[in-house]
């Protein structure tokens, strides 16, 4: 089951809400700008643009939103409920977030701060025990940005396709 079916504030200024069939554009923009800003730092976690399959098959079934800030998108994550391949299959019901890109121009004022907090705050309402991401290994900034949002260190996954750090958080209200 999707983590939303329509659109909310997530803040005062801005709307969480599901990306929608017409709109993968908007979602892989982000993801490239993002891509990109990362690749001039010398961290390659990202291509320069995903497939569009893989982001139109995230809007049909309700994982991929979007941020809405003054009219247009400011970020994009996907929200699942599993990720086997990654975390292979565990008894504790989570929501897996990936893909968090923001705008650089919306960057300065905490967004992704923000969503991650959303969707602890609904992990929790619906009985879910963490929430759960994955990062490339190799960029301490980012593996210092879940920690200080209160995830934990899991595991180094050997087999995974990239350098990939886990990390979860108990599903709760803020970090």
């Amino acid at each position: 089951m999707p983590i939303l079916t329509g659109p909310e504030p997530l803040t005062p200024e801005t709307t969480i809400r599901p990306a929608r069939p017409g709109e993968e554009d908007a979602v892989l923009d982000l993801l490239a700008e993002a891509a990109a800003w990362l690749a001039g730092r010398g961290i390659h976690q990202w291509p320069q643009r995903f497939p569009r399959e893989s982001v139109r098959h995230q809007i049909q079934v309700g994982e991929a939103l979007l941020i809405i800030g003054r009219r247009e998108p400011i970020a994009t994550c996907v929200v699942t409920e599993a990720d086997p391949e990654l975390w292979g299959v565990t008894a504790e019901s989570a929501y897996y977030l990936g893909r968090l890109a923001v705008a650089r121009k919306a960057a300065g004022a905490g967004p992704g701060n923000r969503i991650i907090d959303w969707i602890g705050e609904k992990a929790a309402a619906r009985g879910k025990a963490f929430v759960r991401v994955a990062t490339t290994r190799d960029h301490p900034a980012l593996r210092g940005l879940y920690a200080r949002a209160g995830f934990e260190h899991v595991a180094d996954p050997p087999a995974a396709e990239w350098p990939t750090s886990l990390y979860q958080r108990r599903a709760a209200v803020g970090p």
